[in-house]
């Protein structure tokens, strides 16, 4: 039951990423604010924007 358990959360966050990603990508050609979307998902990106 754990292993299930792990394999979803696992699943999810790699999810999150993804959607993140396609997020982040989706600003970027539309030239809007990468900071605000970074607040609304709680993304933490190697250097500060």
């Amino acid at each position: 039951m754990l292993d299930k358990k792990r394999k979803q959360e696992t699943q999810s966050i790699f999810q999150k990423v993804l959607e993140d990603k396609r997020a982040i990508r989706e600003c970027i050609r539309k030239g809007e604010d990468i900071s605000k979307i970074a607040k609304e998902r709680e993304i933490k990106f190697a250097t500060p924007l």
